[in-house]
């Protein structure tokens, strides 16, 4: 994929400060590289990956805030689509960068750098088949006590320099008629997203609502919807993260890959 001005961001920086490799998830033959100092991947990523609808028709997929590239990478275990993630940090653009050139994607996975709010200066409108998210969860009341002392953190966290209506309103640009806007988000936040998703033409057509355990209330929701479409909402079962003991339900596990 290459974005209107022809250009792909290469630059890989020699900084390798706070760093460090690990083995990705089960995967034998991944590894990521992530900073203490940056936001590293959660579970949030591993359950948007996992549901996302792929098909035969999602050729291309745009991850919108890719932060160190996680979520292209989990897809790239699903899917041959090409993937495109684009993240605004500099830092965390290297990163990604890097996470694909170690895990040998390159021909499938493409990041840049850019701002999700000027999308259009970058990508043409109705260019993707699917576009996923794992977006800043936190509204920014003005209270800077609720802010991490590390902007980059607060900048994945907390929504600063960017917002959810301009991450739907971005999902809603890109997307091809029937393409999937796949979100995952707070629970608290539902109402928000189902309204700003209709106001850009993104049906929602799935929610399924993710537990810490059985006996706790939903904290993450996990919601898609496609563009265009005529209504109708499937509810699926909820999904336990825990057990009771605190071990990852088998569900989960299989997400990770380790039965």
């Amino acid at each position: 994929m290459i974005t209107k001005d022809g250009e792909k961001n290469k630059k890989i920086s020699k900084n390798h400060e706070n760093e460090v490799i690990i083995d990705f998830l089960n995967y034998s033959d991944m590894k990521i590289i992530q900073r203490n100092d940056y936001l590293n991947f959660s579970i949030d990523s591993v359950l948007i990956s996992n549901f996302l609808t792929i098909n035969k028709g999602r050729k291309n997929i745009m991850d919108l805030g890719t932060g160190n590239g996680v979520i292209p990478m989990l897809l790239s275990k699903r899917t041959k689509a090409k993937i495109v993630g684009i993240e605004i940090q500099d830092t965390s653009v290297d990163l990604a960068c890097r996470n694909i050139i170690l895990n040998k994607l390159e021909s499938q996975v493409e990041v840049v750098k850019g701002d999700i709010k000027n999308i259009q200066s970058q990508f043409t409108d109705q260019s993707f088949d699917a576009v996923v998210t794992n977006p800043p969860f936190f509204k920014f009341t003005g209270d800077k006590n609720q802010l991490n002392n590390l902007d980059q953190l607060t900048y994945a966290r907390h929504e600063i320099l960017i917002n959810l209506e301009d991450i739907i309103r971005a999902g809603s640009y890109l997307l091809k008629f029937r393409g999937n806007f796949t979100m995952v988000h707070r629970a608290d936040r539902l109402i928000d997203i189902l309204e700003l998703m209709k106001k850009y033409k993104i049906e929602p057509k799935r929610i399924r609502f993710c537990h810490t355990t059985r006996n706790k209330a939903a904290k993450i929701i996990l919601v898609e919807g496609l563009k265009g479409a005529e209504a109708g909402l499937v509810i699926q079962p909820p999904l336990y993260i825990n057990n009771d003991d605190g071990s990852y339900t088998e569900e989960v596990l299989k997400m990770f890959g380790k039965i």
